[in-house]
């Protein structure tokens, strides 16, 4: 009898193991992302099989990174992104709550890797993610090379959370590798 009760907890272990291992709501296996970063999971993919598209595979930031360009960047995501990506782009939008997949969280991605890429980030804004079943629209008919240039700006500075709006003299540059949480 007392085998029998010892295989019946071995056999139930994994599965104990398993529901205390998953994730608790609002966080994933890879830290507290949000539901946004599975909206960045096809795209990523995309890129890590096949790479950026041509034309945008080779493009690079023309532009200096300037207060100025930052406060454009803020200007264009608050009138195109904003409404779906949220005011501190967590993908928390008014207009991206129905959304699925839900908008990607770009407050997470701009500290990755890939927010340090100019045609990761041009192309996604470019082309949107319609194509990856995404509803992102494409901003390359709306926006101007420049305008795409200042939100990548601003995503990469933390959108408003860092301190590149403190000095407007300040060139940015000299960005922090990652902000703290």
């Amino acid at each position: 009898m007392k085998r029998y009760a010892i295989a019946v907890v071995l056999l139930l272990l994994p599965v104990g193991g398993a529901s205390a291992d998953q994730p608790e709501p609002g966080s994933s296996r890879w830290g507290k992302t949000g539901p946004g970063t599975i909206a960045n999971l096809a795209r990523h993919h995309q890129v890590m099989m096949y790479g950026v598209p041509t034309p945008y595979n080779s493009l690079s930031d023309p532009l200096p990174r300037t207060h100025a360009k930052f406060s454009r960047g803020a200007t264009v995501f608050e009138r195109h992104c904003a409404s779906c990506h949220g005011p501190s782009g967590h993908g928390e939008g008014t207009a991206g709550k129905e959304l699925s997949p839900p908008p990607a969280n770009l407050a997470w991605l701009a500290d990755t890797p890939m927010s340090r890429s100019d045609p990761y980030m041009y192309w996604t804004i470019a082309e949107g993610g319609i194509w990856l079943g995404s509803d992102m629209p494409s901003f390359k008919g709306t926006l101007s090379s420049n305008d795409i240039w200042s939100v990548i700006t601003y995503v990469r500075e933390g959108m408003g959370t860092r301190s590149a709006s403190s000095d407007p003299k300040r060139d940015l540059r000299a960005r922090p590798a990652s902000r703290s949480r």
